[in-house]
């Protein structure tokens, strides 16, 4: 998948249908997936796993939709309209209804939904289960790492902040604060709300990934100081 474009809800679902033991080969089209998640029951008899108890009525993803919700309300800086509260309707078609409430909000869900999965693949694979929480706070770090991913790439390595600040900045929220420094290597993502303030320095991220890159092509054992500081 190319890191410049994020699938639509439902081709980002067409892709983990593919990988699903449960659902080997099937092909369905859009407005068939919708009515499909609406209408399958959570039966105690039924002979296998269904995407509607994968993605949704499973306790444990019940509960870490939940903590989605809850965050993602929390970090609003526009508070006007209505409480934002996953549905079913939005892990099948997204955060769409809320990009001018929420940063980014297509990569918002679709991290959330790629959560699910490795938690479900890994419990199947690995017999590792990880409740609602853990998973919350997992897919909450992915999208630290893709935020500072982004910031990294944009300003570093093809000179196109713009596309960082219309991902990322274009909303405006509680729970990140992006400050551009003096110059365009001292500019900083500080997040908020935490148990400790996280901050990523574009220069230090960058030295982070050239002493990766030296590290790969030299076998080298030691690892780069992780360019996230805890302030």
């Amino acid at each position: 998948m190319a890191h410049a474009a994020v699938p639509t809800a439902l081709k980002l679902l067409y892709c983990i249908l593919d990988y699903l033991p449960s659902a080997n080969s099937v092909t369905i089209s859009a407005t068939l997936a919708l009515q499909t998640m609406a209408t399958i029951s959570n039966s105690q008899n039924a002979p296998r796993e269904t995407i509607v108890h994968y993605f949704w009525l499973c306790p444990r993803v019940q509960d870490f939709w939940q903590r989605v919700s809850c965050f993602l309300q929390g970090i609003r800086e526009d508070t006007s309209g209505p409480v934002f509260k996953v549905d079913l309707r939005a892990v099948v078609t997204g955060f769409g209804a809320w990009a001018r409430k929420i940063p980014n909000a297509d990569v918002l869900h679709g991290l959330a939904v790629w959560e699910i999965f490795r938690a479900r693949a890994e419990l199947s694979l690995d017999g590792k289960r990880l409740d609602g929480l853990a998973m919350f706070l997992r897919w909450k770090l992915s999208v630290i790492a893709r935020i500072l991913h982004d910031f990294y790439y944009s300003y570093s390595m093809i000179k196109a902040p713009h596309k960082f600040e219309k991902r990322w900045l274009a909303v405006s929220n509680r729970w990140y604060h992006f400050d551009p420094g003096d110059d365009e290597l001292d500019g900083k993502i500080s997040f908020r709300n935490e148990s400790q303030q996280v901050a990523g320095r574009l220069h230090h991220i960058i030295q982070y990934h050239q002493q990766s890159a030296t590290d790969n092509n030299t076998n080298a054992l030691a690892t780069p100081a992780n360019p996230l500081t805890v302030a």
